[in-house]
C-alpha cells in the first residue's frame, strides 16, 4: 500500500516485496511469489532497476535481488527528483516556444483580464506580478529560485511578506545553492518563511494559494526575463508535488 501511494505500480510494488521476502531471484520465481504474469515479470524488473529497487546479477538464468528497503526509498527519492527537475525544464522549454510563436503571431500584449500573461524583457514586470499575487495570497506561498531572485524579493517585498506571515500565510522558500545568501537577506526573512537549498534550480518558480503559478526564466535573446503566469488548480496540483519532494531534500538555510 505504502509503496502505490509513493508511486508504484501494483506489480512494481507485489515483485519489490516478493524478493524482500524471498531474497534473491530468478525472473520465474519472482513472478510466481509476487502473483505477476510471467509476461510482465521482465519489464517489471527493469522499471524497479531504473528506479533503485532492484539489482541485478547477471548470468544463466539472470537474477535479481532487492536493494535494501532504507536506500531503495533515497534512490526513489532521487529519481523522483531528477524526472521532476527534468518536467520543469520541460515546461521551461515548451514555454519559450510557446512565446516565440505568439510573438510570430503578433497577438498582441496581454491583460490582467486574461488567466495567461507574459512579460519581458526585464524584470520589473515580473516584480509586480508577484507582488499582485502575493498580495492576493491568503493561506500559502511557496518559492523554487535563485539567490539573487530571492534577494531580489526578499528587497523589493519586504513589508508585504511580513504581514502576509504576520497574517497566517504559510511562506516556504527552496533556493538554488548556488551561494549563501546575502547575510542581511537572510536574517530579515528566516523571521517570516521557512528557507531551504536545493541544487539544480534553473528557472524559477512560485505558486499562490493552490490555484496561481508564475514561472520565470531568463530570456534567450538578452538579458533581461520571461515571466508565465496562469491560474490553474491542476497545475498546481502537479507542481506542488515538485515542491514538496525537492523539500524533503532540501538543507535548512
Amino acid at each position: 500500500m505504502y509503496l502505490q501511494e509513493m508511486g508504484l505500480s501494483e506489480y512494481e510494488a507485489s515483485t519489490y516485496v516478493g524478493l524482500l521476502q524471498g531474497g534473491t531471484s530468478t525472473a520465474k520465481e519472482v513472478a510466481n511469489r509476487a502473483g505477476v504474469p510471467q509476461s510482465r515479470v521482465y519489464g517489471v524488473l527493469d522499471s524497479l532497476k531504473t528506479k533503485g529497487f532492484v539489482v541485478v546479477q547477471e548470468g544463466r538464468p539472470k537474477k535479481f535481488g532487492p536493494v535494501e528497503a532504507n536506500r531503495a526509498v533515497s534512490q526513489f527519492r532521487e529519481f523522483k527528483r531528477r524526472e521532476h527537475v527534468r518536467k520543469l525544464d520541460e515546461i521551461q522549454g515548451l514555454g519559450e516556444h510557446f512565446l516565440n510563436a505568439v510573438d510570430d503571431a503578433d497577438y498582441g500584449t496581454a491583460t490582467d483580464e486574461v488567466d495567461i500573461s507574459w512579460s519581458y524583457p526585464n524584470r520589473h514586470h515580473i516584480l509586480e506580478k508577484l507582488e499582485r499575487l502575493a498580495e492576493d495570497a491568503s493561506e500559502e506561498i511557496l518559492m523554487i529560485t535563485t539567490p539573487e531572485s530571492f534577494e531580489r524579493i526578499a528587497n523589493h517585498h519586504a513589508e508585504l511578506l511580513a504581514a502576509k506571515a504576520a497574517a497566517g500565510v504559510e511562506i516556504r522558500a527552496l533556493i538554488s545553492d548556488d551561494r549563501e545568501i546575502d547575510a542581511a537577506v537572510r536574517d530579515r526573512t528566516t523571521e517570516m518563511m521557512e528557507m531551504r537549498f536545493v541544487q539544480d534550480i534553473r528557472g524559477r518558480l512560485y505558486t499562490y494559494d493552490g490555484t496561481n503559478v508564475l514561472l520565470a526564466f531568463k530570456a534567450p535573446n538578452d538579458d533581461g526575463y520571461v515571466g508565465i503566469s496562469t491560474t490553474s488548480p491542476h497545475l498546481y496540483a502537479t507542481l506542488s508535488q515538485l515542491f514538496e519532494l525537492l523539500w524533503e531534500d532540501g538543507e535548512p538555510v
